[in-house]
């Protein structure tokens, strides 16, 4: 079946670029070996062109795309610090977003606010509010106690977590972001 569905691709965007089949050839087998590829060549060979043809086609892969220049830096590639989790008794965006129990206990109180938004005169919703937010502090500083002091990097929608990464004009990005 995968077979077929790269046949099928591969054929696609040869009929989309003219005198390109050993790049396409080229870009499969590098995609279902899971290896890089290193597109050399002069300027006008629809390179760039043949390789977001291809990708296009490619459906459920995390994707990135970067056309570098002088001014790409790290952090535009691979992420960057997440400086609250270098604060003590922080915890890490990434740590919150990935606890089960937070998201759960988040949720609670956004449906506690939303409604006491219809109702403002209960009062006893007021005090559960109350409660519930004590409640997630005190969950967020037990896991700012169990993953404090790690520093985290952001890396969502960033290289680390792509499946395919197209990074174009890489002789114009600085040597320190390559």
């Amino acid at each position: 079946m995968l077979n077929t569905k790269m046949i099928q691709v591969m054929s696609e965007v040869g009929k989309e670029v003219a005198e390109r089949g050993e790049l396409i050839d080229k870009m499969a087998v590098a995609l279902l070996t899971g290896k890089n590829l290193f597109i050399l060549g002069d300027t006008g060979q629809a390179k760039s062109y043949a390789v977001n043809l291809f990708r296009q086609r490619i459906t459920g892969a995390r994707q990135f795309e970067r056309l570098l220049s002088k001014q790409t830096d790290e952090e535009q590639l691979f992420g960057r610090l997440d400086l609250g989790s270098l604060i003590p008794g922080n915890v890490a965006k990434s740590v919150l977003e990935q606890d089960e129990t937070y998201q759960h206990l988040l949720g609670e109180l956004a449906k506690a606010k939303a409604d006491f938004a219809k109702d403002p005169d209960a009062a006893h919703r007021s005090h559960n509010m109350d409660d519930m937010a004590g409640n997630i502090a005190s969950y967020r500083r037990t896991l700012a106690e169990l993953h404090g002091g790690d520093p985290q990097v952001i890396t969502t929608g960033k290289i680390p977590e792509s499946h395919i990464v197209f990074l174009d004009e890489i002789f114009s990005a600085p040597v320190t972001a390559i």
